[in-house]
């Protein structure tokens, strides 16, 4: 049974870990222009006629967001 517990503390780790990083930092993460951004972003890409332009440019999206997103989370 010991080994069970400390397995489940082992997986909870980096889960406690990133949590801890993100209310410890003090300062609140401003994302929500980043999810406006995504929205208005797949929404240009849903303009191309073809399937494959669509995907790129919505793997473009994709990128722009994350980038946004460690920024606002990260100020880097």
């Amino acid at each position: 049974m010991g080994g069970s517990t400390s397995r489940r503390w082992l997986q909870l780790a980096p889960v406690l870990l990133v949590l801890a990083l993100v209310m410890g930092t003090g300062r609140t993460a401003h994302a929500a222009e980043c999810f406006a951004d995504l929205r208005s972003c797949y929404i240009k890409a849903a303009g191309f006629g073809d399937w494959v332009w669509i995907w790129v440019a919505g793997l473009d999206c994709e990128l722009d967001f994350t980038e946004c997103f460690r920024v606002k989370l990260l100020g880097r």
